[in-house]
């Protein structure tokens, strides 16, 4: 299995990166999606705990690829159903690509030819959504990522794999935790070949609950969750 990964000018996608060096992991192809964001500024907390779990936030994708001499191909979009990306993936032989973005894939690349692998911050079905894990910490005091294939609804493919977490104790949720338990969850996936050895399970897209949007107030009490004892 030829395996690649689509990256963007993220967290997460510095995370996946560094991660996946980290641990000597081979990646046939790498994409990369630049829209020549200007980089955040994050505070010394925020870096210094991203460190601790593996991975340097502050460090941009373009800088990490370009430090290990790794061969890429770069877009200046980072939008995953353009055509150009459609176009290019139609003719590349990679089997499979991890995408580390955001948002749902369009018929014309789910049959451009490779699968696509998401790593999603929920359990799911229970914990579908872009803000699920938030409404996790809160119900249940942790949280998850679950691999999948993806499709066209939202996180309703194939498992692949899953695994819980405990919930942090810091409140840095989006910046540092979603992609330190993303891609911990990544690393676990490739090196124990679960995308072909792994035992797939096929979900029902009735099942189960989507959060798509949290209220302030609810994201505020699930942090303080998290850094109260």
């Amino acid at each position: 299995m030829k395996l690649g990964i689509i990256l963007t000018p993220d967290e997460r996608s510095k995370a996946y990166l560094q991660k996946i060096l980290k641990n000597q992991i081979f990646i046939d192809e790498i994409l990369f999606m630049n829209d020549d964001r200007i980089e955040p500024h994050f505070s010394s907390e925020i870096v210094t705990k991203s460190k601790e779990l593996g991975f340097d936030i502050s460090k941009s994708v373009k800088s990490t690829l370009k430090k290990h001499n790794l061969n890429f191909y770069e877009f200046n979009f980072v939008d995953i159903n353009h055509p150009l990306l459609v176009e290019y993936l139609s003719k590349s032989n990679t089997d499979v690509f991890i995408f580390t973005g955001g948002g749902i894939l369009r018929e014309d690349i789910l049959k451009s030819g490779p699968k696509f692998v998401h790593l999603h911050p929920g359990i799911v079905p229970n914990y579908r959504g872009s803000t699920c894990f938030y409404y996790s910490i809160i119900n249940e005091d942790s949280a998850g990522v679950t691999a999948y294939f993806m499709d066209k609804n939202i996180d309703t493919g194939n498992i692949i794999f899953q695994k819980k977490f405990s919930k942090p104790d810091y409140p840095f949720i989006d910046e540092v935790y979603d992609a330190h338990i993303r891609s911990e969850t990544l690393v676990k996936v490739l090196q124990n070949n679960l995308i072909q050895k792994g035992e797939i399970r096929k979900q029902n897209p009735d099942d189960g609950e989507t959060f798509h949007i949290i209220h302030p107030v609810l994201k505020h009490i699930a942090i303080l969750r998290c850094i109260k004892n």
